[in-house]
This record gives structure tokens, sequence and C-alpha cells, in this order.
């Protein structure tokens, strides 16, 4: 198992932690799986592209478990599908009873149970899926069975009508009311619905399809179909009934899937615990987004679960839930260097001369192709659209001029694409410059500077009072974002844990950062309707901190009059006042604070005019020029996750107080 950890390790970029949490999971499935008196459950929870069906099939792959595999996509099972999907499970896995096996039930967060107002949904024909999960047993009727048990339950019903019509058989063929027998049976069949061309007739029961109808209905192996056709030519009209009958004897009724010692993967995506997933920016930071999905656990997912299944079955599910994280920068740098070196590697093989990327290159790839929730497929189409679908002009390039290339130089520079082609003593035998129509970064270009320049003032207005604030530098701030919904935005780092009176306050002056900046730089007239979401916060913030926090006069919780429930106070004006009186109070000092520090949000105003963006390091370097406060060369920034002090506070009182008392002891 360790070689295989290895080789897992190897393969993927940036689950080395995913892959040793399934690996310990698995290995007593491994090796000992019919020590099993149920399932061995792991259940995979991430976002879309972070390598959870491809762990899984690289593992069946390394495990060599290829023939005792099975994937079920659950997208595929919404509705009334579901009654075959059990059938695929039963019928089509015989081969996996009692067998040590791998299933995957992929997109999971499909076969919900409770719809988004937490009501049932009745989807009764999945609960074969619960009692797979549960124990790994499964009761069904076989396909066959009940093809085959149906037909022989026709013929007889059939059999009685001809009965009771005085119909009358001999050695296997109707003597007596022939009219009457063709009129009953006109429409069945047994085996073929043509009967193998035949049409019904008095000997009907000695036909291929009667005696290869009643073969397949026989489950015993042991009975041919020229025992049965003998029979049936000694047979009279009870006769034949009693073939049929010893026939269905032959069937169980029901049959059980063992499935017990199975190792059974559940794949999801659960967009309620990761809320993240929803972005389409792709201006937003792998890291930052990464450290978000850090703070998911084991709660979060199962919280998230009780949304879309009822307890007992999350119950089900067990307690091996591993949970992926986002990828990091580095993560995707390295997935494009490896993608990269992979197209290398095939033209190195195929037409024998290297094929070296500048850092260009990647850098292009990583623009254009890095949308970090969504993980890694669209790095993988942008290489495909802009590497893969290239090299073949390379290759053209080659042959139709007649090269003798060691080496292909790739660069992107000046909006497209250049080509060095150089011989086996590095000189450059032939060059080559294509346009290239790009599709996200084009977005990030400065098309209007005057308008980038408002939305950098604002930006770097948020941004300012952010680091003054909080002492904590933004992760990023964008002037000219390629996502749909937003022109720019600043990424602000707030302390992690508790949400203080303190933080509150600092969250409502930055949140007014981008409407003081723009009232400060261009005038109260030239404020733009850019200003409105950051008031709206402003506003929702203050009011929570009066009649939620306790940050007014009065520490009680306020609600409108409308609201059914005695135990709270109502809203009076004086606490509208209160909360006005916060708004006023933080926009003061927000003003001072970028009056104080104006040549730094001139200074990074200016640079977001002609840059699209700039990230913490040199957020920190601007800030260190042109900021005059002292505390940034002393005891410089904080992070937010060692904002707060609360344990140090602990201890100095602690020791404040035991001086105290050590002191009144001596002088008794």
């Amino acid at each position: 198992m360790t070689e295989i950890t290895v080789a897992l390790k190897t393969h993927f970029i940036g689950l080395d932690q995913i892959i040793d949490e399934v690996m310990g999971l698995v290995s007593s499935w491994y090796l000992f799986p019919k020590a099993q008196l149920r399932p061995m459950v792991i259940n995979l929870w991430g976002m879309t592209g972070s390598g959870k069906t491809a762990l899984v099939k690289k593992l069946v792959e390394l495990l060599a478990y290829e023939k005792l595999y099975v994937q079920i996509d659950m997208g595929e099972f919404e509705s009334d599908s579901a009654t075959w999907f059990k059938n695929t499970l039963t019928d089509d896995l015989e081969f996996l009873h009692e067998q040590p096996c791998i299933m995957c039930m992929d997109e999971f967060q499909f076969a919900r149970t409770l719809d988004n107002s937490g009501n049932e949904l009745g989807k009764d024909k999945l609960r074969f899926v619960w009692d797979l999960i549960d124990n790994g047993k499964l009761s069904y009727i076989p396909s066959n069975n009940a093809f085959y048990i149906k037909r022989a339950e026709v013929c007889l019903m059939n059999l009685v009508k001809a009965k009771d019509q005085g119909v009358i058989i001999e050695n296997g063929v109707v003597t007596t009311n022939v009219e009457q027998f063709t009129e009953i049976f006109q429409h069945f069949y047994f085996e073929n619905y043509s009967r193998n061309g035949n049409a019904m007739d008095a000997g009907y029961f000695l036909s291929t399809d009667f005696v290869s109808g009643v073969y397949y209905l026989f489950n015993d192996d042991v009975t041919p179909q020229e025992m049965i056709k003998e029979e049936a030519s000694k047979s009279d009209l009870f006769g034949i009934i009693d073939i049929l009958l010893s026939g269905l004897k032959t069937r169980n009724a029901t049959k059980e899937l063992d499935l017990s010692k199975a190792l059974i993967f559940i794949l999801g995506n659960l967009d309620e615990a990761y809320d993240m997933s929803k972005s389409m920016n792709p201006d937003i930071s792998a890291d930052e987004l990464h450290e978000a999905t850090l703070k998911i656990n084991l709660t979060s997912i199962k919280t998230a679960l009780k949304k879309r299944f009822r307890l007992e079955q999350i119950a089900r599910l067990g307690n091996n839930h591993v949970i992926y994280r986002a990828f990091k920068n580095a993560h995707f740098e390295e997935l494009i260097r490896r993608e990269l070196e992979r197209v290398a590697s095939f033209i190195r093989e195929q037409f024998h001369f290297e094929l070296q990327y500048d850092s260009s290159i990647n850098e292009l790839i990583y623009r254009e192709g890095v949308f970090p929730a969504q993980g890694t497929r669209p790095v993988l189409t942008t290489i495909k659209n802009y590497i893969e679908a290239w090299f073949g002009k390379i290759v053209i390039e080659v042959i139709e001029l007649k090269l003798h290339v060691s080496t292909v130089e790739w660069f992107y520079v000046n909006d497209g694409y250049r080509f060095v082609f150089k011989d086996l003593t590095n000189s450059v035998i032939a060059l080559k410059e294509e346009k290239v129509n790009l599709k996200i970064d084009s977005l990030r270009k400065t098309t209007n500077r005057d308008l980038q320049a408002h939305t950098a003032v604002h930006e770097a207005g948020h941004a300012v009072l952010a680091i003054m604030t909080l002492r904590i530098l933004p992760s990023i701030i964008v002037s000219k974002s390629a996502a749909e919904y937003a022109d720019g935005f600043c990424m602000v780092n707030l302390p992690e844990g508790l949400t203080t009176r303190e933080i509150i306050k600092k969250d409502i002056i930055i949140s007014l950062g981008g409407y003081i900046a723009e009232k400060m730089i261009f005038g109260i007239e030239q404020t733009s309707s850019g200003v409105s979401s950051d008031i709206e916060t402003a506003t929702k913030l203050a009011n929570a901190a009066i009649r939620s926090y306790a940050m007014g006069n009065d520490p009680i919780t306020i609600s409108v009059y409308s609201a059914d429930n005695s135990d709270l106070f109502y809203m009076e004006n004086k606490y509208k006042e209160e909360a006005l009186q916060l708004i006023h109070t933080c926009e003061k000092e927000a003003e001072q604070l970028l009056q104080k520090h104006k040549l730094l949000l001139l200074k990074l105003s200016e640079y977001l005019t002609t840059h699209y963006k700039m990230e913490e390091q040199l957020i920190g370097e601007f800030v260190r020029t042109y900021s005059t406060e002292d505390w940034i060369h002393t005891s410089g920034f904080r992070t937010k996750e060692d904002y707060f002090s609360f344990e140090h506070k602990i201890q100095q009182q602690i020791s404040e107080l035991s001086e105290t008392v050590q002191q009144v002891e001596i002088i008794q």
C-alpha cells in the first residue's frame, strides 16, 4: 500500500493529505475485506474539478480492481429512472456477489431526499441505495425472472380460458376448438415477440418460441430444450400446465445481492458547505480560496448534508468524510508546468526536437485558464486551446521550410506568440509570430483609463482603511476584473474568530472607504453608483450592531413591530438614531484616516489605473514607502489569524492579581 500511496502522490498535485487519509481508510478493507460485516464507506466532498473521481479511478487502476469496479452517476437517477438503477445494480452486478469490490457513487448530492425547504421529496425508489450503504445487501427480483415468470403466468391464464371454452390438446397439439384457441392466444408469445416469424396455430406448444421460453423459464441448468419438447409432445392441456408450473418452481421470486465486502466511495459537491464554489471570478486569489476551504470541517459537512438528507441517512454515511481543499496558486502553477511538459514530451518523442516555453507562456495559461473555484478543468481546456491546438502549426512550419530544428522557443509577447527555431548550434534559423485572441485576459486590459482611475480610487479607499484600522494587508486589489458582476474589488482580511464590537466598527469604516475616497478625490458630484452595495453593507452592519450586538445604549435585542414575538423589544426612533450615529462616527473616522494617508491612497490609485491588480506583497511595499505610520516600521503588520490576544490578557491579569495578593500577604 505504501507504493500505491507514493504513486498517487506523484500523479496528483496538492492532494497529499487527502491521499494519506483515503489510503489509511482503504488499507483495512484491502487487507481484510472478508472480515467486514458491512461495506466500508468513504465520503469524498469537494468543489468541482478537485480530483475526487480521478483519485478513485487511479486507485482502482493501481489496485488492479478494474474488473471488480463500478461507477454510478447519481445525477442520472433523480427521477423515476431509479427503478432502472436498481435493476442495473442487481442484474448486471451479480458477479460482485460476496466479492471484495469497489463502487463509486458520483454526484451524490443529486440523491437528496429533502427539498430546499426541508420537506420530503418522496423518492422511495432510492431507498435501496441507503440499504446498500448501510449493510450492503439488496433483495430483488431478477429482471430475467420477472420476464419469463410473467410470460408463464399469461400462458397459464390463457390455458384456463381455453379449457373453459372446450379446447382440447392431445400430444401437444390442439385438436378441438382450434379457432377459439388461436383467438385466445393470438397476441401471445413466450420468448420472442414475433414467435420466430410463425403464426399462432394448433401446434404452438411444440414450436421454437414455446420450447425456448419454457427452457429459459427453468432455472436449473439441467433441463434441455429437447426434454421440454419431448414432454410437451406427450401432454394434454393439463400436462402443458404442469410443465409451466414445474418451471416456475425452479425460480426463486427474489434474490439477495450481497455487497457487504465492498468498498463504497460516495462523491459529491456540497454547495451548502463550499459556498465559495459559486464564484466565477478568475481574479480571486487561489490562496485565499484555499484558506477559506480550510475552515470546512466534519461539522460543516454534516450541517450541509442535513439540508439534503434525513438524519438517519446521514448516520448511514458514517464518519469517514474526506474534505477536499481548493487548490493554492502553487498547485495551479505546478499543474500548468506538468501539462506543458507533457506536450513538450510528445513533441520530443514524435518529432525529435525540444519545445522550450518562456515563463510568459506559463503566466498566460494561468491568467487565461485559472478560475480558482472551478478546479483543474478550465486549466486543462485552456492548455488544449492555447497550446495543443498550436503545436501543429509549429510542426507544419518545420516540415514546409525543411528546417533542421533542434529547439523551438515559445514566447508570449505583444499580444501574440513568437516561435524561435534554433539548430544544433543554438543558432536562430527561423522566426514566426502569430496573433493570439484571448478570451479572459483581454477583459483585464485597460480600455478606458479614466473609468479605471475611478474604480482604482474606490478600491484603494477600501484598502487604505483596511490597512490602517486592522493593520492587516488586503490579499488583492483589482481595478479591472474579468468577472461579469464587478469592475473591481478589494479582498480584505478580517480577523478570524469572533465578531467583536471593535471589528464591526472597523468593518463599517472599511465599507465606507470606496464612497469617501471617491468623494475626497473627485468631489461629491462625481461619486458613482458603485458605492451603493458598500453603503448597503455599512447600513446592515450598523443596524445589526445596535439591534443584535448590544452596541447601542441598551443591551437588548430589537425587532420591528410586525414581529410576532412578545419577548423582543421593538424598534424605536432612538435605536434608529443610534445606528445612524454609528454610521456618522465611522464616516468621520474614515475621512480622517484617508486624509492622513492621502498620498498612499493616490499612489495605490495611480498604479491601479494602469495595472489591473495589486497583490499583498506589492501592497505592502507601497504602504512601507508612502505611509508615515511608525508602527509599520516597528511592530509591523498583523495577520488575521493572530489578531486577537485574549489568552495573553488572561495571563497578564492573573499575573497582576497574583502580585497584588503577594503584596497584601507581605504587609499583613
